[in-house]
Parts: C-alpha cells; structure tokens; sequence
C-alpha cells in the first residue's frame, strides 16, 4: 500500500493505493490518521482518493470509522472519492455509505466540499 498527500486550499488530498486489508491498514491508518489531527481548528476538510485501492477489508473500513469520528469530533469533514466498484459494493453492505460520504471522483468530492479547492485542483 501506498500513499500520496496534496493539500489544496482548504483540502487535503490522501490518495491511496493498493489492497488495504489486515497486514496493510497499519500503514492506511499511519498515512491517514495525522492528517484527521492537522484538521482540527483549522477549517481544513479530507478527501481520501480511493480510485487506486482495488480491495479494502474491514481492518481498512475500521480506519475510516476512525478517522470519521476523528473528523466529526473536530467539526471537520471527511469524504471519500473514487471507490472502485468492489470496495463500493463492500461500503454500501456493510451500509458504510451511511456514515462516510462518498462522491465518483475527487473533483466531485472537491466540488461539494470546497469550490475554491476544486478551482485549483489539477488531476495527475
């Protein structure tokens, strides 16, 4: 697993890559978790970009629960963008789309978050 961060304005971007299951979620969580922190008082957001992550068990969907709790405590936000359709499927089962709010891609997710991220977002 893998992991990029990109802030822009208001937003930081957590971009994920590979299979987050039991062995890989301390890494998920290591990647994710500080910048869930960084956000408090800050009036920063979260997007985390899932498009690369092909599978996610549920060590990986504790992590997000967690950030999510993270997040709400603070009065922050956190979204997710770009689920491929099997971790999707795995979201919406396990009725996690009812807790974590998941857009198709990052601009969308940036659009509904923050317009000016979304003006300055560049897709790589």
């Amino acid at each position: 697993m893998e992991s990029r961060v990109q802030q822009i304005a208001n937003v930081v971007i957590v971009s994920i890559e590979g299979r987050i299951d039991h062995g890989t979620a301390p890494a998920f969580g290591s990647a994710l978790l500080p910048h869930v922190e960084s956000c408090a008082g800050e009036d920063k957001k979260l997007v985390v970009d899932l498009a690369k992550v092909n599978y996610m068990s549920s060590a990986g969907l504790r992590v997000l629960m967690i950030a999510a709790k993270g997040c709400r405590k603070q009065n922050s936000k956190i979204v997710l963008a770009a689920l491929q359709p099997t971790v999707h499927e795995v979201f919406r089962i396990g009725r996690f789309d009812m807790v974590l709010e998941t857009f198709p891609t990052v601009r969308d997710a940036l659009n509904a978050i923050s317009p000016a991220a979304a003006a300055l977002y560049v897709e790589r």
